[in-house]
């Protein structure tokens, strides 16, 4: 599929009463047997989700991305992290600039913030162009590299990945056992 034309949305947080039309986003845009939008409202639960923002259309949400606090320890020093948790875009409306807009909207309200990393799971072609490498992320210790999935660091601050060990803090319901210690 060629790249449409972007189109013009808003982004702004998240507000409670869209978190039924955030669900049926996800499930649109993950299919009807993922569990996708399960796990976005368990997030919402069991971790701290320190950005949620939406991005609209008409008055419709046509896009979501969800980031949530995933602190570093680094040489025993704790950084701020965060991760990207779900990024979602209107089926129809893929390729046509909404999940970069909201990645990079995230990526600027994190590292105004004071955030000094950010990390995800996901395709190392299409986060790659925001700055997220594979390589920054296997200096992390963490249950993700296992996976073998995609998970990729970025460094929002200059140095924030520097040090000796970097042990990743990833809330449970991202990562079910804990890191190495």
């Amino acid at each position: 599929m060629s790249r449409g034309a972007m189109i013009e949305v808003d982004i702004s947080s998240e507000r409670p009463e869209d978190a039924r039309e955030i669900r049926a986003l996800v499930a649109a845009a993950f299919g009807p047997d993922s569990d996708t939008a399960d796990f976005v409202e368990a997030v919402r639960a069991e971790a701290e989700v320190c950005l949620a923002q939406v991005a609209t259309r008409a008055g419709a949400i046509v896009g979501h991305a969800q980031w949530c606090l995933a602190h570093l320890f680094i040489d025993d020093r704790m950084v701020k992290g965060a991760y990207l948790t779900c990024l979602s875009v209107e089926p129809a409306l893929h390729r046509r600039g909404i999940g970069s807009r909201l990645v990079k909207a995230g990526l600027a309200h994190l590292s105004e913030s004071g955030y000094s990393v950010a990390s995800l799971l996901g395709d190392p072609a299409y986060y790659g162009r925001f700055g997220f490498s594979p390589e920054l992320a296997e200096r992390i210790e963490a249950p993700h590299r296992a996976r073998g999935r995609g998970f990729q660091a970025i460094e929002l601050a200059p140095g924030g990945l520097a040090g000796t060990t970097v042990r990743g803090a990833f809330p449970a319901v991202i990562s079910p056992t804990e890191p190495p210690s």
